[in-house]
């Protein structure tokens, strides 16, 4: 079956696709109330798969129940994607939030060891905020930070989410491939790199494992998305009353909320978008927080967080670099995530 230049391979589809095995499947996420699946047919979707091949799925069933009768099958390429089945298994339950997307079953492909999954078709009922890389509307943003905070505001605090995953503080620890990678990069770019950027990360790079013990210090803390850009949102068409959905949930794990915050605004936007949109998406984020039912967090000190959250992410575009990623990603990100490092002052915090 091709679709949007992907091929995804029938043998594959044939596999998963399996009445019997995806309904087994399906009965552990969904009450059948005893209905059968009699099919389930591939059809095209339109959308994007960039780490993973797409197809919308048509199910057939006996009987009247509640089960799908439409969904969208994703199969992770190798090596990517094993994060999110234990998410929408265990996290995505406890969690209970309507801004995951529904999961109806998943598994692992025995014969080529990729992780696959079976969610809920938004295309009816929800669409993207804008065509990357062109930012949303500002009311849009508004819709994407208010819905975050309610995500993070249903992992607030809560116990027991140190063992379902990893940490941000962890991730952060073991960047021990740090100095060797902007190493590389600044001897790779010469000197497309000005003076200021190379200035400003060998402060970094000097202050960084204080900055992690500073990371460490931070209240609040709560399940975050870890890969949380607008083009990973789905927003409910107009005239639709529903929640926006946030997909690819294979970066999850524990942290903070302005992490998610700052990899959003000061990773992926330019200057001019960020310097008008940031401060009141902000706002907007306390103020959805706040009415969500978290306390004891004021509005001065979320300030503080994303500022020690946008200084870590001079992190993220090396990272994109030592994982052999496209200069179109890793490139435009150090530009960007160096603006916001200047005009909030966050190297400052640098000890």
């Amino acid at each position: 079956m091709a679709f949007q230049g992907i091929t995804l391979d029938s043998l594959i589809l044939e596999r998963l696709l399996a009445p019997t095995d995806l309904m087994q499947q399906i009965a552990r996420h969904v009450q059948l109330d005893g209905a059968l699946l009699l099919s389930a047919e591939p059809r095209d979707v339109d959308a994007p798969g960039y780490l993973s091949d797409l197809a919308g799925v048509t199910l057939t069933w006996t009987g009247r129940n509640d089960a799908p009768t439409r969904a969208v099958l994703k199969v992770s390429h190798a090596g990517f994607g094993q994060p999110e089945l234990p998410f929408y298994e265990n996290v995505a339950k406890r969690l209970n939030c309507p801004v995951v997307p529904d999961f109806y079953g998943g598994g692992i492909d025995e014969s080529t060891g990729r992780t696959w999954l079976l969610m809920e078709d938004l295309s009816a009922s929800h669409e993207r905020p804008s065509d990357a890389p062109l930012p949303p509307s500002f009311a849009r943003n508004v819709q994407i930070v208010e819905a975050l905070a309610r995500f993070h505001a249903a992992g607030w605090n809560k116990d027991g989410w140190h063992d379902m995953g990893p940490t941000m503080w962890a991730r952060l620890r073991s960047s021990d491939w740090l100095e060797a990678g902007c190493d590389q990069l600044f001897a790779q770019a010469g000197d497309a790199v000005d003076d200021r950027t190379r200035n400003a990360y060998a402060r970094f790079r000097l202050g960084f494992p204080a900055l992690i013990e500073q990371a460490e210090r931070l209240r609040g803390r709560t399940l975050i998305h870890g890969d949380a850009h607008v083009w990973n949102w789905m927003l409910p068409r107009e005239g639709i009353n529903d929640e926006p959905k946030l997909l690819d949930w294979d970066g999850w794990h524990l942290g903070v909320g302005a992490w998610d915050l700052a990899y959003m605004m000061a990773v992926q936007w330019d200057r001019g978008v960020r310097q008008r949109f940031e401060m009141p998406l902000l706002d907007r984020y306390h103020t959805a927080l706040s009415a969500s039912g978290v306390t004891g967090y004021s509005r001065e000190t979320l300030q503080e967080d994303y500022r020690l959250a946008v200084l870590l992410h001079m992190r993220t575009p090396i990272a994109r670099f030592v994982r052999k990623m496209s200069a179109y990603v890793w490139w435009p990100q150090l530009t960007r995530i160096q603006d916001a490092v200047d005009d909030l002052r966050c190297l400052d915090l640098v000890t």
